[in-house]
């Protein structure tokens, strides 16, 4: 589903009063006016930031410009959605128009049905099923040692397990669904939505959420928002969670143990106790143990954390997280935006 997105909409408006930011030189000279941002209220009081670019002459606006999560703007909350950003951009902009009292040109409103618009963050996200929610928070603590991305290892705070958290380009979290939805006042469901099966449908779903930002969009010659159809929305979360390697740790019985040739049984039990082998091992017998003791699933350049209690968890939990979409129900009381696919989880 699409979670978040920064788009510039061509609308030509007056605009916003929602107050100027004025940048001033040293020498007292005005060096720019910004318009700054005002937060429109959508379905179930959730809210989407918008401010007006190119007011040139303050008499008109060129741009709107756009930034939050259009899912929960449309629907109160982001449990699940829809995979459609045309759309949904659509009937946020024809929301935002109508509380803010603004018209739209038949000329803009082509465009924004088109897609014809630039696009500087794109979050998509999917949620994954596990048996129970400790299964989800067990996935996420062994992840965070026995995962990577080109980013390298992740970094994990208040729960959510991050790949490249602070890169201008692409990055990818993880988090308990169920557990978020507990947490703070701004993300749990609203009043409204309480007594529905959303929270109930979160308890054991695994979120696993890919950002673009401008520069990896433009290097993917994908920062129009027609670029961006439901296929090729999947098709390259698929890919960049492709990007993440899980390493499936194994402990190795005592029988497999005492089969290991002596020099990597002593390898593998310094490790397997915590030890950083880079630091103990000549470089080339370091890397020739490593290259041999994969064939037992032990990859000892992964360090064991001895305070990890789920290390015991071997990570064929990873194949276990089965991908989950759109619930039926969810289409019967109307609670995800029209444009979702119709898919049963």
């Amino acid at each position: 589903m699409i979670d978040w997105v920064t788009a510039k909409i061509p609308f030509p408006h007056p605009p916003i009063k929602a107050g100027l930011r004025i940048d001033v030189c040293p020498n007292g000279e005005v060096e720019r006016t910004l318009a700054k941002r005002l937060q429109v209220r959508g379905s179930h009081e959730a809210s989407i930031s918008v401010r007006s670019y190119g007011a040139e002459d303050q008499n008109l606006a060129s741009h709107l410009l756009i930034d939050g999560n259009p899912s929960k703007f449309l629907q109160g909350h982001n449990a699940f959605g829809s995979d459609d950003l045309i759309s949904l951009i659509t009937d946020t902009v024809r929301k935002i128009a109508k509380a803010l009292e603004l018209n739209i040109a038949s000329s803009s409103l082509k465009h924004i049905e088109q897609g014809d618009y630039e696009i500087s963050r794109l979050d998509i996200n999917y949620s994954w099923q596990l048996p129970s929610r400790g299964d989800v928070r067990a996935w996420i603590r062994a992840a965070e040692f026995k995962s990577k991305t080109r980013h390298g290892r992740p970094s994990s705070r208040s729960g959510t397990l991050y790949w490249g958290k602070h890169s201008k380009r692409w990055s990818l979290k993880a988090y308990s669904k169920g557990d978020e939805l507990e947490s703070t006042k701004a993300h749990r469901l609203p009043i409204g939505l309480e007594d529905t099966p959303i929270k109930g449908w979160t308890d054991n779903k695994l979120r696993i959420e890919l950002t673009l930002r401008s520069n990896q969009l433009r290097e993917m010659n994908a920062h129009l928002a027609s670029y961006w159809t439901e296929q090729n929305i999947k098709q390259t979360y698929d890919e960049y969670i492709g990007k993440l390697e899980m390493n499936e740790q194994m402990a190795l019985s005592s029988k497999q143990l005492l089969e290991l040739p002596n020099k990597l049984r002593s390898t593998y039990i310094l490790w397997s106790s915590g030890h950083d082998l880079r630091s103990t091992l000549p470089k080339n017998t370091y890397y020739r143990h490593r290259r041999e003791l994969l064939e037992y699933n032990i990859d000892i350049n992964i360090r064991v954390d001895q305070t990890d209690t789920t290390n015991v968890v071997p990570l064929v939990k990873v194949l276990e997280a089965v991908p989950c979409n759109v619930p039926h129900w969810a289409f019967e009381k109307k609670l995800v935006h029209q444009s979702a696919r119709r898919a049963i989880c």
